[in-house]
């Protein structure tokens, strides 16, 4: 009787696991960089190559008392004429997790910049710190800048320096993101600090005025911060400020609720469309808006410049400006609203402050009911909304 012929246990091993090892290798996505032998250095690498990117290279990499280090890393986007550098990248606290994502404590970013080969325009930026960090693999078409925030809950940019192919270059001191959660009501807050602009980089007459005005460049700062329920549209602008050195500050805030995410995206497509438009906006109710402008020295320019070219006094420019302003506000036709303008700009022009527009209606008006009134009756909207226009020092 023959015994059936047996196999070696190592190529029966092998035959067993090979379903397994093609798996794997399929799941783990192949390096065209030069694996640095660092698990997470070579995550962070195959996640920037997942972004579009060849020739992705780094000139070493390491540990320090903070983490892993990477140094001198470079890639090139054919297909969008970008190429990145990145001086040193240091992730703390990293890990791989189980969908190749880079997870991380904090990841710094230092000398990072980004050059578009086509036009010649360059991004630049000194430091980059986001915190905590979660960096998912990407497809091929994403952003680079998408590809190196990945997700986060805080960002810290500082000396930020953008040259445009053409027109003026941009800087920036400092921006901030902070998202408090991810989840319903999402809610965060965007701020930059010291962003250098030069008239130029404003088009048409917008720079005329601005140099004509004295200002050849211009210092601002912004914050964006609030509150958003996307599921039933409870929302609540706590503060956006635009400031300017030199010129003052506009700051909005307000509350108003039914922008639902769903709502937001219906009225999008409605856009032109004022019978499709007015049913969605019946649900959108406006609970509160504040505007206000707090005078740094543009009124006393204006009133200056416009002196100079007109001849006039400044007594004589400040009466034309409030029968101008009397002149438009009348044709809403509320004499009671004209009245609060006119004094309103009498007095910010003699002692430029504070000038607040505000809307405290007594309950929540629905947008169509306000659209509404400025098409029909709009002398009955000072009273809707409870307008007020006020000045202080």
């Amino acid at each position: 009787m023959r015994r059936p012929m047996r196999m070696p246990a190592r190529p029966l091993l092998a035959l067993a696991l090979a379903p397994a090892l093609v798996v794997l290798a399929l799941a783990r996505p192949a390096a065209a960089f030069e694996p640095t032998g660092n698990a997470v250095a070579d995550g962070f690498l195959r996640i920037v190559e997942s972004g579009g990117f060849a020739d992705v290279a780094i000139a070493g990499s390491g540990h320090n008392e903070k983490g892993t280090v990477l140094t001198g890393l470079t890639a090139s986007a054919p297909g969008r004429n970008e190429r990145l550098a990145i001086g040193t990248v240091v992730i703390v606290g990293g890990m791989v997790d189980g969908a190749n994502a880079l997870r991380a404590e904090v990841i710094q970013y230092a000398d990072v910049a980004m050059t578009n080969i086509g036009d010649g325009s360059v991004s630049r930026a000194t430091a980059l710190t986001i915190t905590p960090a979660r960096l998912p693999l990407r497809e091929a078409g994403a952003s680079w800048l998408a590809t190196v925030l990945g997700e986060f809950q805080q960002l810290v940019l500082e000396g930020l320096a953008a040259r445009p192919a053409t027109g003026s270059a941009v800087a920036v001191e400092r921006i901030e993101v902070v998202r408090e959660d991810d989840a319903d009501p999402a809610a965060g807050r965007i701020a930059f600090q010291r962003a250098r602009v030069d008239a130029a980089f404003f088009q048409g007459g917008a720079s005329t005025v601005l140099t004509d005005l004295g200002y050849d460049t211009l210092t601002l700062s912004g914050t964006l911060a609030g509150r958003w329920n996307a599921a039933d549209g409870a929302t609540e602008l706590a503060q956006l400020a635009i400031a300017a050195g030199d010129v003052g500050a506009v700051v909005m805030s307000g509350s108003a609720s039914g922008l639902s995410g769903p709502r937001l995206a219906a009225l999008g497509q409605s856009l032109g469309s004022v019978s499709v438009m007015l049913p969605l906006l019946q649900e959108v109710r406006l609970t509160a808006l504040t505007l206000a402008f707090r005078d740094g020295g543009l009124t006393e320019r204006l009133l200056a410049h416009a002196t100079a070219t007109s001849g006039a006094s400044t007594d004589a420019v400040r009466e034309r400006i409030v029968d101008g302003v009397a002149r438009v506000v009348a044709l809403v036709g509320s004499e009671g609203l004209t009245t609060q303008a006119t004094d309103a700009a009498r007095r910010f022009l003699l002692e430029p402050g504070t000038l607040t527009i505000a809307a405290e209606p007594a309950e929540a008006v629905s947008l169509a009911q306000i659209v509404g009134g400025a098409l029909l009756k709009p002398q009955l909207l000072p009273q809707l909304l409870n307008l007020s226009i006020t000045v202080e020092p």
